[in-house]
């Protein structure tokens, strides 16, 4: 009787072992699954600030552009002003010229 007990003992030991070596193998596995995921992730992570830096790269040299052209636009219409405004001057000039004599 008691070697049946110590067979059953040996026999749940055994068992115990084998799933406690299972259960090492799946954490193993699943530790391995999780630090593939978490490499992918930061992969993932680094495409898309890179992508957005690029995105943001040419949206400021966009804004550059559009701010030159802001500007010069703004210089000609600041000089067109001006030349109406002598233009108008002289034209005043002559008519007071015509108006005196």
């Amino acid at each position: 009787k008691q070697e049946e007990k110590l067979s059953a003992a040996l026999q749940a030991k055994r068992s115990l072992h084998q799933e406690l070596e299972f259960l090492r193998v799946a954490k193993k596995e699943k530790l391995r699954e999780a630090t593939e995921a978490k490499r992918n992730l930061r992969k993932e992570i680094e495409r898309l600030r890179a992508e957005n830096e690029k995105k943001m790269k040419e949206q400021i040299e966009d804004l550059q552009v559009k701010l030159q052209h802001a500007e010069a636009d703004r210089e000609q219409l600041r000089a067109d002003l001006l030349r109406e405004r002598e233009a108008r001057e002289h034209l005043e000039k002559v008519v007071k010229e015509l108006q005196e004599q």
